[in-house]
């Protein structure tokens, strides 16, 4: 479509100018001569002064109406019925409501949500099989810790040996201890003796040894007595 500036002179010698859009130069002093019917309206020029320009609303109404009875006629079955269907009423409201909606523009628009709905989908698919990856790791890694922390930890059963051979070791250095004792006193005459000084070193030792295994039994018992 073309705008066009047309310049006339009415009856009585009024001159006018109007703008029309129409297609062609005669189209356009025929939606003139149309508007001004009965004024013997002289038409002295015309200028074009815009191409491809939109169509008026009335002119479009015209269009729509011309091309729904032509696919009207072709019958309701027809491949052009149903390539438009649905696109007469979007045409109609297009008009009306001065707005550039389609088919076409939906269904792009749906598909575009669609991927986009897709691509959030796939991200957050992946985001979760990373996170249950980890998870996998963690949960592998916190068993290989338990297998190895129970390797290191004693039985019920293997605390009790333990506690038994404690206490027989003890009851041994407490013999040992007495026996020492003994030996000191029989050397004590003679402190620089060979007899005396060993008597006293083992003493010591067995001594020494007899407070750690006390100690020892005491807590392998208190971890007993809590297990």
């Amino acid at each position: 479509m073309n705008d066009y500036k047309i310049f006339a002179t009415l009856t009585g010698g009024e001159d006018i100018e109007q703008t029309i859009t129409a297609r062609t130069e005669s189209e356009a002093q025929r939606y003139f001569k149309a508007a001004h019917k009965g004024t013997a309206a002289d038409i002295f020029e015309i200028t074009l002064i815009r191409e491809n320009t939109t169509a008026t609303k009335q002119q479009q109404r015209d269009t729509l109406e011309a091309i729904k009875k032509m696919v009207e006629e072709l019958g309701p079955q027809s491949y052009l019925a149903t390539a438009f269907e649905g696109a007469f009423e979007d045409a109609e409201i297009n008009i009306e409501n001065d707005f550039a909606d389609s088919m076409k523009a939906r269904w792009e628009d749906a598909e575009k949500r669609l991927g986009e709905l897709n691509r959030a989908t796939t991200e957050e698919i992946n985001r979760l099989r990373k996170e249950l990856s980890e998870s996998e790791k963690d949960y592998d890694a916190a068993h290989a810790e338990i297998a190895v922390l129970r390797k290191r930890t004693l039985t019920p059963d293997d605390l009790t040996d333990v506690i038994h051979l404690v206490t027989e070791k003890r009851v041994a250095l407490d013999t040992e201890v007495k026996n020492a004792a003994e030996r000191i006193v029989e050397a004590a005459a003679e402190p620089e003796s060979a007899a005396f000084q060993n008597a006293v070193k083992d003493h010591r030792a067995a001594k020494s040894d007899l407070e750690y295994y006390t100690a020892l039994l005491t807590r392998t018992d208190s971890i007993q007595k809590a297990s």
